[in-house]
Order: C-alpha cells, then structure tokens, then sequence
C-alpha cells in the first residue's frame, strides 16, 4: 500500500446499510493488515448499527461514513443527524445487551471519539497501520 485512498458513502438508515459498508472496505487495498481490516469492518458495523438503532432515524435519513487510508493510518467517521451523546468512560465491558459497540470502538481502536452540534452527530476511530 503506498497511495492515500479516501472513500466516501452516503447509506440510507437501514440494517442493509452496515453490509454495504464493509463491501466497500473490502475494496480498499488492506496489504498485510489483516488485523486492521477485521477491525475496521467489525467497528463500521457496530456504528452503522448505532445510527440506525439510536439515532432516531427513518429509513429516508442518511447515514455518512467517510474513511482515509494511509500507509500507517486508517480513519473512519460516521455522521448521522441524530442527537450525538457525550463519549462515555468506559472502564468495564457492558453487562446487558446494549453498549457493546462502543465498548469495542474503545477496546479496538487506537483513537477515537465524539462531535455533535444542532444537526448533526459523528463518532469517529483512528487504527494505527
């Protein structure tokens, strides 16, 4: 891998959309880091899932997930126009059913976090390559 790749989708607020997601991921020249990409398409399809199951979406809403790939960096971000939340500390892994999401964004990543205004709200993770 030695070019710059950026990848932007505009999904609809479905289930279908986390399956588009990492369809696109597979595209991307991933050389030798199988690791990065099990995680990447594991935490791309907890968010998507988040936008779709928290956000207060309908199916007519837009999911944005924009990625940059680097030789040594990937950066994947998911916007939606739902009412973002604080990032929260996460210092134990959940113990009911919801919450493992971001839990793994926390355990997986080597960076990441929240942003939100009066439209919209993002969550986004750094993996080192």
């Amino acid at each position: 891998m030695s070019n710059f790749h950026e990848l932007l989708l505009l999904l609809p607020a479905t289930v279908e959309s986390a399956r588009h997601a990492r369809r696109a991921i597979d595209a991307l020249p991933f050389d030798k880091h199988d690791e990065a990409l099990f995680n990447l398409r594991l935490l791309i399809t907890e968010l998507v899932g988040n936008s779709v199951r928290h956000a207060g979406l309908t199916p007519a809403d837009t999911i944005i997930f924009e990625l940059q790939l680097s030789p040594t960096l990937v950066r994947a971000q998911i916007t939606d126009r739902g009412p973002g939340f604080i990032r929260p500390i996460i210092d134990k892994p959940p113990s009911g059913t919801s919450g493992r999401g971001l839990f793994l964004v926390d355990a997986l990543a080597d960076r990441w976090g929240t942003e939100s205004d009066d439209t919209q709200a993002s969550v986004w993770f750094e993996i080192d390559l």
